[in-house]
Order: structure tokens, then C-alpha cells, then sequence
């Protein structure tokens, strides 16, 4: 039991040995966020499961890069959803220029998808690999054929670099991945993407679990 926790932990992290000084335990960095944000969401899955387009992310910073970055930013929504098969169908205008609510509604009915999905990045910070990441976003989905929202949501999260830490042996550290902003994203898609998906196809949360039954009554005295 011990060789497999040990191979386990392992697998995310690698340790530099040194002679003279502390060993460096390197440990992969993981997202901070909480449960993401629904403030609309249908009542009722559809008949049968809807396909969608997704137009660039508008990005609400003062940045001189926001056109690029908002669509890079969708690009890695839209690559989560698909490999989460949120809908059988998603399409991705690349290269559109920031649009309204209605005009991506009428875009997807163009594209002959029965959904609309916009969003914003709502902040964004880039740290690389020496700092501190963070991205927020928030996202609606929309109905192509009656133009009405069914879905509005927000979710958030950072990965930091934290501090090296001196054990007796080692010091601990955290490793950065190489694109911190795509590792975000992808976490907060991901998340938001899972609601969406249950909706899309269907799929009922389990009903709560039974109450835990009654111990057995203690044994009786010997011989009784």
C-alpha cells in the first residue's frame, strides 16, 4: 500500500538532490477557485441534445492585447467543452469581432445551431511561470431560435507561486506549468462545463443517500 501512495505522489512532483544543501522538492501547482457561479439555468433538459456556437470573449481590463487574448481565452473554452462533448456540436467563430447578444444569436441561426454562447473575461492577470495567475470569466448561453437566455454563469481562479519551504532534509517548492493561463482556463471550463453537459443530455443528479440503518441490538447475556 505504501509502494503505490509513494509511486502517486511521485507522479506530481520531482526532486532535485543535492550534496552540498537542501534536496528541492518540486510539487505541480494546482487552480484555487471555488464552485462556480449559476445565476441562470433552465428548469428542464432539452428533447434532444442542442448544439452551440461560441463567439470571442469580449475582455473588460484596459488591455492594449484584448482582442487577441479574449479569443485565446475562448479558444480554450471551447477546446474543454469539446473535449468534454458539452454538446455534440460546437462550433467556434475565430476571428469575429466583438459582438452583442443578439448579433451571436443571429450568427448562430446562421450556422444552423440551436445555441449561442458568449462571455467576458472579467479579469486576467499573467504571472508566467515566476508569479502569481489569475483569470475570471463569466458566460451565457443563449437560445438561437427565441433569442432568450437559459444560462448565466461566472467562475474564477488563481494559481499561485507560493513560498519555498525548508523542511530538515528538503525544501519544497512549487512548479509552475508553462502556460498558467491555459491552466486556469481550462479548470474553470471544465467546472462550468459539467452543469451544462448534465442539462444538454439529460442527466439527473442521484437521488440523496438513505439514512445509515440502525446498529444491531448488543448481543444478549450467555446462555439466554
Amino acid at each position: 500500500m505504501f509502494a503505490v501512495f509513494l509511486a502517486v505522489f511521485l507522479t506530481a512532483c520531482s526532486v532535485e538532490p543535492r550534496l552540498t544543501s537542501l534536496s528541492i522538492v518540486s510539487i505541480d501547482t494546482w487552480v484555487k477557485r471555488n464552485n462556480p457561479d449559476f445565476y441562470i439555468e433552465p428548469l428542464a433538459s432539452p428533447g434532444t441534445p442542442m448544439t452551440a456556437l461560441i463567439v470571442p470573449f469580449r475582455v473588460n481590463q484596459n488591455i492594449e492585447y484584448a482582442r487577441g487574448l479574449g479569443e485565446q481565452v475562448t479558444k480554450y473554452v471551447w477546446q474543454t467543452w469539446t473535449r468534454d462533448r458539452v454538446f455534440p456540436k460546437f462550433l467556434f467563430e475565430q476571428g469575429a469581432p466583438a459582438m452583442s447578444a443578439a448579433q451571436a444569436v443571429a450568427l448562430a441561426r446562421k450556422r444552423g445551431v440551436d445555441l449561442a454562447v458568449t462571455g467576458a473575461v472579467t479579469y486576467i492577470i499573467s504571472g508566467g511561470t515566476r508569479g502569481d495567475s489569475a483569470v475570471s470569466i463569466s458566460m451565457e448561453v443563449f437560445d438561437a431560435a427565441s433569442g432568450e437566455r437559459l444560462w448565466s454563469m461566472a467562475h474564477g481562479g488563481r494559481i499561485e507561486t507560493g513560498q519555498t519551504r525548508d523542511y530538515i532534509f528538503f525544501a519544497k517548492q512549487n512548479r509552475m506549468p508553462e502556460d498558467p493561463i491555459y491552466a486556469v482556463t481550462t479548470v474553470l471550463a471544465a467546472d462550468m462545463g459539467g452543469m451544462v453537459t448534465n442539462w444538454n443530455y439529460g442527466h439527473k443528479p442521484p437521488p440523496p443517500a438513505a439514512p445509515n440503518p440502525p446498529p444491531p441490538p448488543p448481543p444478549g447475556p450467555a446462555g439466554s
